[in-house]
């Protein structure tokens, strides 16, 4: 999944914009909703508590890995 639009009346938690994601993609909800993720808010680190509005942007970052 690249990328999702979905609007928001109001304030919501980035749990709920993701759970409404789940649902839409129809995928499991441990794709979205796990431990080794991180999530930001408009290009900041945040967690799944976080409030977002409808013009905020919600992104989901997979574990970094690399090093020589």
């Amino acid at each position: 999944m690249d990328m999702m639009e979905i609007p928001v009346d109001g304030s919501v938690s980035i749990r709920d914009i993701l759970g409404l994601a789940v649902k839409r993609a129809g995928v499991d909800r441990g794709v979205l909703i796990n431990n080794s993720l991180l999530y930001a808010v408009n290009h900041e680190t945040a967690d799944l508590d976080h409030k977002v509005v409808d013009s905020d942007e919600v992104a989901v970052l997979p574990p970094l890995s690399g090093g020589a």
